[in-house]
């Protein structure tokens, strides 16, 4: 048991800082779109054929982790997600068309959902709600870094040069990767059983239906239409409503959704995971309704700050009411689940803002979160009755 102690205390450390460039991606993007857009002769039309492609393998690889794991292990996909971002960066940063920048932004899309899917079920098996907030709050670390090495290299030179920087710091990280399954510090490795790990969480009965199963994907497909949605919509109702400066309401999202991962993640310690679910809705709910009916930024940094432990506890949360034999299965689907709700509710959204009304969008993430609420509800009351 000591020594698992010793390998958690040198293992976690890689798992945050390597979590740390997953959020590259939709940082980088985001401020590289407008070189891109305009090198590449593209128009804003192109970036929903660029969000779908993105979704699409991002989904895919969540989908075949399940199968994936039958033959490779978790932190061995996590490399090579690693590796398949860093190609598609590369590939994005010699792209001279449409075509070429499409299929590279699908290779790391696929790349990304292969980390995110690999590692949340990882952490789901072998860490707690604690560590998995902790590792979130490094995931907006790097997608609030990698705008500004983005921004710095356009200044100086160009996006295209951003892409073979952050590709360089995708490779240091693979390096240390290496490293840590070369000295076999993951948990699970050396036919150490899960377990025998720090989760060590004992339950008699599981939740076991099928429907279970559906119901819990459905709280991470409105879980992804409601963040997204509601970060990239929310200046634009602000801009109708005649307010001016509404960018720093993009920054304070990111900033209070990292700092609520951070202090659900220190008050873990004392909750269990359903307490801190609730608590994180009814927050975000109320930051909903504050932007709803006075637009102030007190209500986006409520929002952000409720959302913020959502992801991470619930995937936590699936390792309690789910058995170890389909956890993975269950996570790979879950942050399948949350690229299709980005994709598909962040679309649904846009038809209704732009042919019905702007004012629209603030019930319609108001009922994103309540539908969260009620299908985590729902199993809650299955796993009681069990």
């Amino acid at each position: 048991m000591e020594k698992l102690k010793k390998k958690s205390i040198f293992l976690l450390p890689v798992i945050l800082v390597s979590y740390f460039v997953v959020g590259f991606p939709d940082g980088a993007f985001t401020a590289s779109w407008l070189g891109i857009e305009r090198d590449l002769s593209l128009t804003i039309a192109h970036s929903g054929f660029i969000l779908v492609g993105y979704s699409v393998t991002y989904t895919l690889a969540g989908v075949i982790l399940s199968w994936l794991n039958r033959f490779i292990r978790l932190q061995t996909i996590y490399f090579w997600g690693l590796v398949i971002m860093g190609a598609g960066f590369m590939g994005l940063a010699l792209s001279i068309n449409f075509a070429m920048a499409l299929t590279a932004i699908a290779i790391y899309g696929f790349g990304t959902g292969a980390m995110a899917s690999s590692m949340n079920s990882y952490m789901a098996k072998h860490f707690t709600a604690r560590h998995n907030n902790w590792m979130h709050c490094f995931w907006g670390g790097g997608a609030a870094v990698s705008p500004l090495i983005m921004a710095h290299m356009m200044d100086l030179y160009s996006w295209s040069m951003g892409y073979f920087v952050i590709t360089g710091i995708l490779a240091v990280v693979a390096i240390m990767l290496l490293a840590s399954m070369y000295k076999k510090v993951w948990l699970g490795d050396n036919g150490i059983p899960a377990e025998d790990t720090p989760k060590a969480v004992v339950k008699e009965r599981y939740l076991t239906k099928k429907w279970h199963q559906w119901v819990e994907i459905l709280i991470f497909f409105f879980l992804g239409g409601t963040d997204y949605t509601l970060v990239f919509f929310t200046g634009m109702v602000l801009i109708a409503r005649g307010y001016e400066n509404v960018a720093i309401f993009s920054a304070v999202y990111y900033i209070s959704m990292t700092s609520g991962r951070m202090f659900f993640g220190w008050l873990a310690k004392w909750l269990r995971e359903l307490p801190i679910i609730r608590l994180g809705i009814i927050i975000a709910a109320a930051g909903i309704g504050i932007l709803y009916f006075t637009s102030h930024i007190t209500g986006m940094i409520l929002t952000g700050f409720g959302l913020g432990p959502l992801l991470p506890t619930l995937v936590s949360d699936t390792a309690n009411r789910f058995t170890p034999r389909v956890l993975s299965k269950i996570v790979g689907y879950e942050l399948a689940a949350f690229g299709a709700g980005i994709a598909v509710l962040f679309f649904i959204t846009s038809l209704v803002l732009e042919h019905i009304t702007l004012e629209a969008l603030f019930p319609i993430g108001f009922a994103f979160v309540l539908l969260v609420f009620l299908c985590n509800e729902i199993l809650e009351r299955a796993a009681r009755a069990k």
